[in-house]
């Protein structure tokens, strides 16, 4: 009987250790971080102007000061391209955070919210690169992985950063306002000599030049590369050739009167898929344009002052509405355009326009699917243009994914006051990215 007894005990006492050691070895339950503390007052660009006041690294604010800033984590150092360094953004700009500490795509995620205290951070400019860190030796150096929570603080869980990147669709959108941005290259092509290398050697940070955004030269006094480190964990891709968009953190290097833009690549699937981009529907103009070309130049306003016409430069003919100091509506409305063919495709205008004395509210491209000849009798619907070479250059790719049926563009040169600028087209582009 007492053997049984103890046998029991002993049963119970290793019911008991097995439960125990259960309840030790359980994961922790998951906590949503929550920022508790002072309201965000400050952005990125109040940081920026810390330095741009002071023209040398200063102190972002006194240990007296409530200097807090709301912003989103847009790096990772997942792939092994950034090292102990973290790159945040809001709707004002973005800045590098120096931190002594790898692996912080676990700590500090992509889409991550934190809200960052700026006592006992000071600010600095590396070649064209915002920094904040602690000071070292007299310039930006890294904050101590220990102390971090001194200065970041989580909120919430990791949001969608995709409306946060900024499209770069010629050599002119790379600019010192977009350095540290999260940025999306459109159609680019890689210099020959890149193509089909590796992203990077074995043993040193390798630079890959690319000679097109868009078709449009990089410029040899700010050219672009994609930069990598040979510490990255995707180095042995290979270069693309063809055209294609990249994703990636803008960063700079400025010496003497040439900046170097650098793209930095986060994971090797900020690399998009490459091809050979196709014209599936060239449109030029001639002067039979208006004839048996089938275009159309409306006054609207009924001045009888449409400006609209054929011009000759360098032995081609573009679309021109002269400068108007008085008030216009003048319309541009092309021949039917088949969905069939240019489905699926992108949209580019090569066009200038200086916007002297003038905003781009005066310069619209529409469409419509059931225009009869009256303008004010039809559904147009805006097309957004948002770059303006001054010279003869494309526009920022414009969608078409709504159109579903055969359509017309027109061009609105609308003037209600004051002097605009010439308005020259000289052609217009339906791209379509075929796979190799």
């Amino acid at each position: 009987m007492m053997k049984k007894i103890v046998l029991s005990f002993c049963i119970l006492g290793l019911l008991f250790s097995f439960n125990s050691c259960k309840n030790k070895w359980e994961e922790p339950e998951f906590v949503i971080p929550r920022y508790t503390g002072p309201e965000a007052n400050k952005t990125i660009q109040d940081i920026i102007d810390v330095y741009d006041n002071a023209q040398k690294m200063d102190s972002i604010c006194s240990s007296s000061e409530t200097f807090i800033v709301k912003a989103v984590v847009v790096s990772s150092d997942e792939g092994g391209n950034f090292y102990k360094s973290m790159v945040v953004q809001d709707e004002t700009a973005a800045i590098q955070i120096q931190i002594n500490k790898t692996g912080l795509f676990n700590y500090y995620p992509v889409g991550q919210t934190i809200y960052i205290d700026c006592r006992g951070l000071v600010v600095g400019n590396n070649r064209g690169v915002y920094q904040i860190g602690w000071i070292y030796q007299g310039s930006v150096g890294r904050i101590d992985g220990d102390f971090l929570d001194n200065y970041f603080h989580k909120d919430g869980l990791p949001i969608d950063i995709s409306p946060m990147i900024t499209t770069i669709n010629s050599p002119a959108d790379l600019n010192q306002a977009n350095v540290n941005k999260l940025v999306t290259i459109t159609n680019c092509e890689f210099a020959p000599e890149a193509v089909g290398q590796v992203w990077a050697s074995q043993d040193y940070t390798t630079n890959r030049a690319v000679a097109y955004v868009n078709g449009i030269a990089t410029d040899a006094s700010s050219p672009l590369v994609v930069r990598t480190s040979n510490y990255a964990n995707f180095i042995n891709y290979r270069v693309p050739s063809g055209y294609g968009n990249i994703t990636g953190i803008l960063s700079v290097y400025q010496s003497g009167q040439t900046s170097t833009y650098q793209l930095m690549l986060r994971t090797k699937e900020d690399v998009g898929e490459f091809g050979i981009l196709t014209d599936v529907y060239p449109i030029s103009f001639d002067a039979n344009s208006f004839t048996t070309g089938g275009w159309a130049s409306i006054d609207n306003d009924e001045d009888g002052n449409s400006s609209w016409g054929i011009a000759t430069y360098q032995n081609f003919k573009f679309m021109n509405h002269e400068r108007m100091t008085e008030a216009c509506d003048d319309w541009l409305v092309s021949p039917e355009i088949p969905i069939s063919v240019v489905e699926k495709s992108t949209l580019y205008i090569e066009h200038f326009n200086n916007l002297t004395g003038s905003t781009e509210e005066s310069y619209k491209l529409y469409y419509c699917t059931n225009y009869n000849g009256t303008i004010n009798e039809n559904d147009w619907h805006e097309l957004p243009i948002t770059n303006y070479p001054s010279e003869f250059g494309l526009s920022n790719a414009i969608s078409i994914e709504n159109i579903h049926q055969n359509f017309r563009l027109a061009f609105r040169y609308h003037n209600t006051e004051g002097i605009t600028s010439q308005w020259g087209i000289k052609s217009i582009r339906f791209n379509k990215l075929i796979q190799q």
